[in-house]
């Protein structure tokens, strides 16, 4: 069997989303059995957040990130 270098690669990123898919699958079964009708999702819902990346939360005042930045600038002048 000879493939080039490009469907190799297809192939194996293929088989990388089946198996994600399919461990999702199998996850959302479990979550399915603590699921009631007000928190129902289906397995598409489920599947479609499951693969959207994590947002980051920054707790922090609009003042504390400023004094972050400008410390942040004031060491890299420092080292200049």
């Amino acid at each position: 069997m000879s493939l080039s270098a490009e469907e190799g690669l297809s192939l194996y990123k293929k088989a990388t989303e089946k198996n994600f898919e399919e461990k999702a699958w199998e996850r959302w079964l479990v979550d399915y059995s603590k699921m009631t009708k007000e928190n129902f999702k289906s397995f598409a819902q489920y599947f479609k957040e499951i693969k959207q990346p994590p947002k980051s939360v920054d707790n922090r005042s609009d003042e504390e990130i400023i004094n972050d930045a400008e410390e942040i600038l004031k060491s890299m002048k420092r080292s200049e």
